[in-house]
């Protein structure tokens, strides 16, 4: 896995996540004027859904080469 693969894994955590996000308030929206209790019991868990996208980790290997990169740039230059 290199860099620009991690990039797109946490673009797509954060776009899924965002998705899920709007779904589920429009689900909640829905839930209280049409059909409540249904609607709650659906919209409830996209938003849970959509919280653990948001706040999903990196991957090992994403740590990993993040860690990498840390160390590479924060080198004190050779005089």
């Amino acid at each position: 896995m290199n860099r620009l693969s991690c990039y797109f894994e946490r673009i797509s955590d954060f776009a899924v996540g965002l998705f899920l996000l709007f779904l589920g308030l429009a689900l909640t929206v829905v839930s209280f004027t049409i059909i409540p209790v249904i609607g709650l019991v659906v919209a409830i868990p996209v938003l849970v859904l959509a919280i653990s996208f948001l706040g999903a980790k990196r991957s090992k290997e994403c740590a990993l080469i993040a860690q990498g990169t840390k160390k590479i740039f924060s080198a004190k230059p050779v005089k």
